[in-house]
Formats: structure tokens, sequence, C-alpha cells
């Protein structure tokens, strides 16, 4: 319990909420929306460890598609920028959870040098129904993993 507090206190804090703040992180998200949630974001980490640019670009908003233009830039971006989601050797993953209006799905990554991070995928769902990946937060923590 202490840790998951922890964990919601440094996302909260991430993305400018402070335990105070009226809108706190409420699990609102159904069993089958947040298994559906844990599957597009497992699919993408498959993905991105297969090198498959267009199933990983697949798994993102129209909006980031449209914003970043191509799989192939998509993949350059995660690979520059997300290393860790990218590349790890663990990935644990929190229920998702409504935070401050957004769908939240916390993944604690232990990279290849264990070291801890936190990704926040950010969920919506499309038109379809489906949902998709509208964008990601890293965040290191001081953890090492043994």
């Amino acid at each position: 319990m202490k840790l998951r507090m922890f964990v919601m206190a440094s996302l909260m804090a991430a993305i400018g909420l402070t335990l105070s703040d009226p809108i706190m992180a409420a699990p609102v998200v159904g069993a089958k929306d947040a298994k559906a949630i844990q599957l597009v974001v497992r699919s993408q980490l498959k993905a991105l460890e297969e090198n498959d640019a267009r199933k990983a670009f697949s798994l993102a908003t129209p909006g980031v598609q449209s914003t970043i233009g191509s799989p192939d830039d998509f993949m350059r971006i995660i690979r520059e920028d997300y290393p860790p989601v990218y590349r790890h050797r663990y990935a644990t993953f929190s229920a998702p959870e409504m935070i401050d209006g957004k769908i939240i799905s916390v993944v604690r990554l232990t990279d290849p040098d264990d070291h801890v991070w936190l990704a926040m995928f950010e969920m919506l769902r499309v038109n379809d129904g489906s949902w998709k990946i509208d964008g990601c937060q890293l965040l290191e923590t001081t953890n090492i993993s043994i």
C-alpha cells in the first residue's frame, strides 16, 4: 500500500497534482477496459521489442500519428528519447486509473542496467471504441532492481 501511494504521489507530482488537489486518482476504469488498455500497451512494447515500427505506430492515436508522421520516425523517437520503453528487461503493470480526467496506465520498467523507470501511458478511446496510446511520460526512479 505504501508503494502504491508513493507511485501515485510521484505520478501526480509529475503531472502537476498534489495530494491536496480535489481531483485525485480514482479506480474508475472497469475490468474489461483495464484488460484492453493493458493489452494495447503490452502489444506496443512487444512491437518495439521486435522492431515492428508499423505495429507500434498503429497503437498510437491518430493525433500522435499525425504529429509524428511515420512509423520509422516513431521508432526513431522511441529509440532516442525513450530507451527504457524501447529496451527493458522487465515490465510490471499497475491498473489503469483516471487522473485529472485522463486515463493513465503506469508501467514499471527495469532497463538493461537494472535502473527502474515509470512509464505513464496516456490512453484514449478512439472512434471505433478501441484504446490507443496518446503519449508517454517517462520518469526515472532512484530504485535499482536486483
